[in-house]
Order: structure tokens, then C-alpha cells, then sequence
């Protein structure tokens, strides 16, 4: 068996929450190492779209505001307008007073463990651990290699092998089931879509497929989404997984001729779980915080993962730093920033999720068609991150700074 020095911090997951925990703890002069199972750039089944309350994020905490990012590579497509549908209804067509981004996220995820590697930290890929033990503090890889640390950082996505290492009591799992959701999802390489979309789908997507559309009652409990890309159109479609397990493969192909994809129907799509709201209001024990999808962290609504992936990121760096060099508690403090800064917007918008599948579930489409009407503008300022989701009040500091 291989051995390692010690690290103050040793972080499992190199995606954008393991990179922005390792690289915020490298550059506050804490020795960290990253372990990444796969090499980069590795392929990462996602929307990829960036909202601007994560474009305002990697503005404040990276300086990369969007004309850098643009020069960096890490936009790959701008949205200025939206599409909502109930169904094959027509809801709302809209301009979007900011526009949505969507990123690649082979590009973006190494490009920002390379500055994780920038900020000293030792980026190790293909170093998938297998055992973790949390009253030493060391992790083991599939190499036989030992790390140790005094904090460890589960930044491993939802299927996480740290967070199952956890005791029982930290993770509420019946919570965890109830509210995980799955998606399938199809990239169609730009011309291939524009060549072979056909009309006969009730739903008609703009010519030039530039206009993100969302489509609530795609399946239970769930959306389907086309998303532009540069080189492709992304088609998917998700919800809870209790409500779809056995239907979901059957609505995707339907979706698909919805939207006048039929042409691609014989192609399999990409199946993956995400978080919908099953995130562990508590996810720390002892020495060892979870982030992101690890942690269940995003969107309970849209699904949106991005975005909370770098947010809990930067709250725990914040809570393992005043730990590492004040002796703070850090679980308490982590659960503490979880609860002030970002569990309250989560609940909010659960219940606003739960409001509308609710009217759903009832065929109440009519009402809610109206309200989705009424309050199209503040729940997009919602999502945005320039309005919470707590009454839709206008909150800039929303997701400020806690360095």
C-alpha cells in the first residue's frame, strides 16, 4: 500500500463543488488535495445551464464575469428568451430581462479543477476512492494509496460514496428516496436536429433553435426541457423517480415527438438521478462536510445543480477554514451558513414546486396556467437569484459574500 503525507483537507469529487471547496482552501494557504476518479475533460450527462445567480457567483468569488468567461471557452450558447408550456399548451413566450447561459461541462469542470491546481492544490485524477474512514480521517484509493487529512470534503455527486460511509442518523434516506429525482436526456448534434425536426409535433420549437423551452406535465412530478447548445440540442426529460421509475423511458420517446424529434426516437438517452429536494439539512459529521450533489444541493423545482454545487462549495471552504485555523466547530458552522444563507430558499421553493405538481395533479391547468401567468416575472427573478422565492421579495444580497 502506497503512502501519503498528510493534508489539512482532502476533497472526494473534482466537479464544480469539489473544485471550488479545494480551490478557495488552496488559495487561503491550506494544504489540499482533490481526488478525481475520472481524467479530464470528462464527459458529465447536464443541462449546462448556468443561471445568473452563477454567473454573478464566479464574477465575485473567481472574477470571471461573463467576458471572461466567454474568452475562456466556458460559454457555449446565450438564452434571451424562454419558452413555458403546460403540456402541449403554450404558457408564456418571453424575453428574459438577463439571459441564461449554458456551458459545456466538459470544458468547465476541468477547467476549473486546473484552478484548483493553480491555487496549489494537488489535483490527483484517476484516483477513485474505495474506503473511507472517518475517525482517522483518511480516504483510500482504488491504487491502494492512503490520504489523511484533518477535514474531509465529499464533493463525489449523488451517488456519493463518502456520504454513504456516513452514520445512519446524518442522512434521512426514506427523505433521501422520496424526493430523488431521474432524467434521461439526448444530445442531437445541431444539424441533424435542423435537417430532420419535423411540424408535426404540437409542440413547435423556433427554426433556428435558439429559445430554451421548458415543458411542465412532460411526466409526473417533472418537466422536459430543450435546451440550445452550439454543437447540440439537448432534449430531456425529469422528474421524481417514485412517480417514473417504470413510465419515464416511455414519456421521454413521446416528448421527443412532442416537441418534433420523432426522427430520433430510436436513440437511447442518458439516464442519471438528481437531487429534487431530498438535500441533508445537516450534511456534516465530525470531520467531514458534504457539498453539491453529494449533499442533495439543487434546484427542488428546475433541478438546477450548478449553481449549488459552487454555493455550498463556498460555505464550506468558509466553515473548514475558521475551523482549521480557529478551532471552530466545523459541522455546527457549516449547518449554521446551510440554515442562514441557503435551506430557507430551498424550503421556499420546494413548496412552490409542490404548489404547482399539486394543481397538476388536481387538472387544475386553467388556474394554474393564470398564476404561472401572473408571476412568471418574479419567479424568473427567482431563479435568477436577484428575488427570493420567500414571497418573491427583491433581495441583491441574496447570495452574497461570506469570506
Amino acid at each position: 500500500m502506497g503512502s501519503r503525507p498528510d493534508y489539512d483537507v482532502v476533497v472526494v469529487g473534482g466537479g464544480p463543488a469539489g473544485s471550488t471547496a479545494a480551490c478557495l482552501l488552496g488559495e487561503a494557504g491550506h494544504r489540499v488535495a482533490l481526488l478525481e476518479k475520472r481524467t479530464y475533460p470528462r464527459d458529465k450527462v447536464c443541462g449546462g445551464c448556468l443561471s445568473q445567480k452563477s454567473v454573478r457567483f464566479l464574477d465575485r468569488v473567481f472574477h470571471l464575469p461573463v467576458g471572461a468567461l466567454r474568452r475562456e471557452g466556458l460559454l457555449d450558447f446565450t438564452g434571451t428568451g424562454y419558452a413555458l408550456y403546460i403540456g402541449s399548451s403554450r404558457i408564456l413566450a418571453e424575453d428574459l430581462a438577463e439571459p441564461v447561459y449554458f456551458t459545456r461541462r466538459e470544458r468547465y469542470d476541468a477547467y476549473f479543477a486546473g484552478m484548483a491546481a493553480r491555487a496549489g492544490v494537488e489535483v490527483q485524477t484517476g484516483a477513485e476512492v474505495t474506503a473511507i474512514d472517518h475517525a482517522r480521517r483518511t480516504v483510500t484509493t482504488s491504487d491502494g494509496d492512503r490520504y489523511a487529512a484533518r477535514v474531509l470534503i465529499g464533493a463525489d455527486g449523488v451517488h456519493s460514496r463518502v456520504r454513504r460511509s456516513l452514520p445512519e442518523s446524518i442522512v434521512d434516506t426514506e427523505r433521501w428516496r422520496e424526493n430523488l429525482g431521474w432524467a434521461l436526456e439526448l444530445a442531437i448534434p445541431r444539424k441533424e436536429a435542423e435537417t430532420l425536426m419535423n411540424g408535426d409535433g404540437s409542440i413547435r420549437l423556433d427554426a433556428d433553435l435558439a429559445t430554451p423551452h421548458l415543458v411542465f406535465a412532460a411526466c409526473r412530478r417533472g418537466y422536459g426541457w430543450v435546451f440550445p447548445n452550439r454543437e447540440a440540442i439537448v432534449v430531456g426529460i425529469g422528474g421524481l423517480l417514485r412517480m417514473n421509475e417504470k413510465c419515464l423511458p416511455e414519456r421521454f420517446e413521446e416528448f421527443l415527438k412532442t416537441v418534433g424529434f420523432s426522427a430520433f426516437t430510436d436513440r437511447k438517452p442518458v439516464g442519471f438521478p438528481l437531487p429534487l429536494g431530498n438535500y441533508i439539512p445537516s450534511p456534516a459529521h465530525e470531520g467531514t462536510v458534504l457539498v453539491g450533489d453529494a449533499a442533495g444541493f439543487a434546484s427542488p423545482l428546475l433541478g438546477e445543480g450548478i449553481f449549488y454545487a459552487h454555493r455550498t462549495a463556498e460555505l464550506a471552504a468558509h466553515a473548514v477554514d475558521r475551523h482549521l485555523t480557529s478551532a471552530a466547530q466545523l459541522a455546527g458552522t457549516y449547518t449554521a451558513l446551510l440554515r442562514r444563507r441557503l435551506i430557507p430558499e430551498l424550503r421556499a421553493e420546494t413548496a412552490l414546486r409542490n404548489f404547482l405538481y399539486g394543481c397538476l395533479d388536481a387538472r387544475m391547468q386553467v388556474p394554474l396556467a393564470a398564476f404561472m401567468r401572473a408571476t412568471s416575472n418574479r419567479v424568473v427573478d427567482a431563479v435568477q437569484g436577484s428575488r427570493s422565492f420567500r414571497v418573491f421579495r427583491r433581495d441583491d444580497g441574496l447570495h452574497s459574500a461570506v469570506w
